[in-house]
């Protein structure tokens, strides 16, 4: 492809050249408007065979797939046009890199794995409620905003089930980077979501074991382990990798799609189950190890939180000393019930705040915040609390009920 910088689509001056995916090239641009980078994804569309079709069918249905999908860890699309020559998409631009870049540079703890994996999780879910499977989950199409704001991208191989519109796949072509497909991918049979799950399974093997699930000297040898052989096994790979990860790894890398996790909310439910387990094992191995104190020392403090209501700053709950096990129930007051923290005098009720909308919960040194099953959902830093799920929740950290923010503050 010939260097378009310099060159401008829909309103965007090109300045750099940042990547590449597919048949199409990534370049950063400006928007001066709004005074903020945007990354545009630029490719050739000289329709000169049905290959060439397919491509372009492939650019414009990755447009419409993003743009069904409004979640804060999928990547946002500003525009999608067509001209002369090109066809480009505006996207939202991300300086952080990409997961597998990150991979490459350090090693992750259990906490920082779930907070990549869960998110994307819920991304995944979110899409294939909208009959879309992404079809090319690895690293590189994690894109990394923050440390634990990953962003899914690349919707180029999405495939909408019960489409009436003709496959966009090429004869004899392999859907999705080889060494994250699934074994049906591979053959290039019927497949669904569950695709999703497998190779999002790959990617958590590969956070916790910095090594791929197979082996093969060769290339088609890699490529036929996925079909005759069972992955290595995690503790193999990394004897120190926490062992409630096994069952879970083992689900996700069935080799048949009956035997793995049936939807990604399932998924994401024993993610969420693990991320509680080992928080607690922490917390046990923590206050087991810790040496034993002379009966005359001073017993610590017990942690103290508030709540703070951001649009007047208003205290809604003073610093208060709380000890393992402690919970509060946030909602609004109705006749004789009365949560612990009531959102009433805030205009709850206009708000869209449920009796019993959600729960704080201390377990350890950390906490956590539950849905309990709100019908306008809980959100933290703008991200949907899955309901009767409990989400960590850290100093400074935004939650909101309905439309009733709250900055939570560990003093």
């Amino acid at each position: 492809m010939e260097d378009l910088i310099g060159r401008h689509f829909g309103g965007y001056e090109l300045k750099n050249h940042v990547g590449a995916g597919g048949m199409a090239s990534i370049y950063k641009g400006y928007d001066e408007k709004l005074s903020r980078w945007v990354a545009i994804k630029v490719m050739e569309t000289h329709i000169s065979n049905n290959d060439d079709k397919i491509l372009l069918a492939r650019f414009r249905q990755e447009a419409q797939s993003i743009a069904k999908l409004r979640h804060p860890n999928i990547l946002s699309i500003y525009n999608y046009g067509e001209e002369e020559n090109w066809a480009y998409i505006i996207m939202e631009y991300v300086p952080g890199g990409s997961l597998e870049d990150r991979i490459k540079m350090k090693d992750f703890t259990w906490e920082e794995i779930l907070d990549v994996i869960i998110p994307v999780a819920e991304a995944l879910a979110l899409a294939h409620r909208y009959n879309i499977i992404h079809r090319d989950i690895k690293p590189a199409n994690i894109l990394m905003a923050e440390n634990d704001w990953p962003l899914l991208a690349d919707f180029g191989l999405a495939k909408i089930q019960q489409s009436n519109s003709p496959g966009l796949t090429m004869p004899g072509q392999v859907l999705g980077t080889m060494a994250y497909a699934a074994p049906e991918q591979i053959e290039e049979g019927s497949m669904d979501h569950r695709v999703d799950i497998y190779s999002l399974g790959v990617v958590l093997y590969e956070l916790l074991t910095k090594k791929l699930p197979f082996y093969g000297e060769t290339s088609f040898d890699f490529l036929m382990a996925r079909l005759t052989d069972p992955p290595i096994p995690l503790l193999e790979a990394n004897p120190d990798a926490p062992q409630i990860f096994v069952p879970i790894i083992d689900k996700a890398l069935a080799q048949a799609p009956a035997s793995r996790y049936q939807t990604m909310d399932e998924f994401v439910q024993a993610l969420n189950k693990a991320r509680r387990v080992l928080a607690s094992q922490a917390q046990e191995s923590s206050t087991t190890s810790r040496p034993r104190q002379p009966a005359a020392a001073p017993v610590a403090k017990s942690t103290q939180i508030s709540l703070k209501l951001t649009a007047t700053n208003q205290n809604i709950l003073e610093p208060k000393q709380l000890n393992q096990g402690d919970n509060f129930i946030i909602g609004r007051a109705h006749r004789t019930s009365q949560p612990d923290i009531d959102l009433s005098p805030f205009g709850a009720t206009q708000a869209g705040v449920s009796r019993q909308h959600s729960r704080l919960l201390k377990i350890g040194n950390d906490w956590f915040i539950e849905d309990l099953g709100s019908v306008n959902g809980t959100f933290v830093n703008g991200v949907r609390v899955t309901a009767h799920q409990m989400q960590k929740i850290k100093h400074k950290d935004l939650i909101r009920c309905g439309q009733i923010e709250l900055a939570f503050e560990i003093n």
